[in-house]
């Protein structure tokens, strides 16, 4: 007897006893500029041929482009909001004279939680959307679509939690999320998908990613400190796994390799400086400027890194500008059909669990990955909201609160770099890995 297989959500609901909530449906609006936004004297239309959007962006999808700025001598950032071929924007003085880099990157919190304890960093972190009026109106507006969701296209190195936007709901902005327990975190109610600059040439000015059905089997690197023989990803491998980097290169440079997924399991140590920022035994300046990956480049497979920090932004001072860069942007760069990697760090039981329930969704069917990560938030925020009412009558301690609330910022660390549509499934080893590939 065979039992259907549980979707991401289920697993993540399995310990509460309960189904998961349904997603209230949405009513749709028509095809219009949001109302109450307006244009800045400064709108950036993009260019069609440097940034094709209109084509790239499904129906319902809109892409917010964040580039930094310098206002009044300190650093600042732009926003431009695309959609359906119209950008508005908000980077007038009033915009910028309000406007600062919030300092809640994902890393800083932990140490943030120091100073102030776990539920202030909470509270902190719900406060910072009233600086940007703007880009809530523009949120409360895509919220009405129908199947909405918001590619973040960030250009600077602020390490911005976008997925950590949060809208108080009061009367009628409650839109989404009223009743299922969320709150108002924008990651949790809606697919926010990351993009980085990726540096290859005219690519550096596109939104390019493909649609993927990234499908076949795994290839492995995991750190012998990682070593998990019984994660039911065995069944899934094509080749043995690789025990240090130097092992999975020659892989990599086989363009006959063949695969869907590439999992990397290993620490991540983060530097400003590119030669000292690690994924296991490998520099993030040797992996950029060194290795070559024809492999990737021909399957179109998607990447989750399982490591800390694996999508944090370091900036590459070593030249005369200082470019942003992570290890998500090199494994696009080769044509990775999608990347799911880490803002911060992350432990390595919860490492192992987030693998485990994604890979078992993928083993059962594709599963489109930016909406399992949206789960993934979801589940975090419904048990971080509650703790924190349980807390206010004193029916749960304030260990078990801090507990959930670490685990709420946990569950947002894992980012997605791609397609809106892209879906993962894992197959037997000898099916020819992914379709969609074509980096270049």
């Amino acid at each position: 007897m065979t039992a259907e297989p549980m979707s991401l959500r289920g697993w993540l609901q399995a310990d509460l006893g309960r189904p998961a909530p349904e997603r209230p449906e949405r009513p749709t609006v028509p095809r219009d500029e949001p109302d109450g936004v307006r244009s800045s004297s400064r709108t950036a239309r993009l260019d069609e041929q440097d940034a094709p959007l209109s084509e790239q962006l499904p129906v319902g999808t809109a892409l917010l482009r964040v580039t930094s700025e310098s206002y009044a001598g300190k650093p600042n950032y732009r926003l431009d909001f695309h959609y359906q071929g119209t950008t508005v924007s908000a980077n007038d003085d009033e915009d910028l004279l309000r406007r600062r880099p919030p300092d809640l990157g994902l890393p800083r919190l932990a140490e943030l939680a120091v100073e102030i304890g776990w539920r202030a960093t909470y509270r902190r972190v719900k406060g910072w959307w009233k600086t940007e009026p703007t880009l809530i109106r523009w949120v409360d507006w895509l919220e009405r679509a129908e199947n909405p969701k918001l590619v973040v296209w960030d250009q600077t190195a602020y390490e911005i939690p976008w997925e950590l936007l949060y809208r108080q709901r009061i009367g009628g902005a409650a839109v989404m999320n009223a009743a299922d327990g969320t709150g108002g975190w924008i990651g949790a109610g809606l697919p926010v998908i990351r993009w980085t600059t990726v540096w290859n040439g005219v690519r550096a000015g596109r939104y390019d990613p493909p649609r993927g059905d990234c499908r076949g089997g795994v290839l492995v690197y995991e750190d012998e400190e990682f070593r998990a023989e019984h994660d039911g990803v065995g069944r899934h491998e094509v080749l043995p796994r690789s025990r240090r980097m130097a092992e999975l290169r020659p892989r990599l440079e086989d363009p006959y390799t063949a695969f869907g997924l590439l999992l990397l399991r290993c620490h991540g140590n983060y530097s400003q400086n590119p030669e000292e920022f690690m994924l296991g035994d490998a520099s993030l300046a040797a992996l950029s400027d060194e290795w070559q990956m024809p492999a990737l480049f021909e399957t179109g497979a998607a990447v989750l890194i399982n490591s800390c920090v694996s999508a944090r932004t370091a900036e590459d001072h070593r030249y005369n500008s200082a470019v942003p860069c992570t290890f998500a942007e090199v494994f696009l760069r080769w044509g990775a059909g999608a990347v799911v990697a880490t803002l911060a760090e992350v432990s390595k039981a919860d490492a192992h669990d987030f693998a485990a329930r994604l890979l078992t969704q993928a083993a059962g069917g594709p599963v489109n990955l930016a909406e399992a990560l949206t789960e993934n938030r979801a589940y975090h925020a419904r048990r971080a909201e509650k703790a924190v009412r349980q807390g206010d009558t004193a029916a749960l301690a304030g260990e078990e609160i801090d507990e959930e609330i670490k685990a709420f910022f946990g569950g947002f660390t894992y980012a997605y770099f791609g397609h809106p549509e892209t879906t993962l499934a894992l197959e037997a080893p000898s099916a020819r890995a992914c379709g969609g590939g074509g980096g270049a």
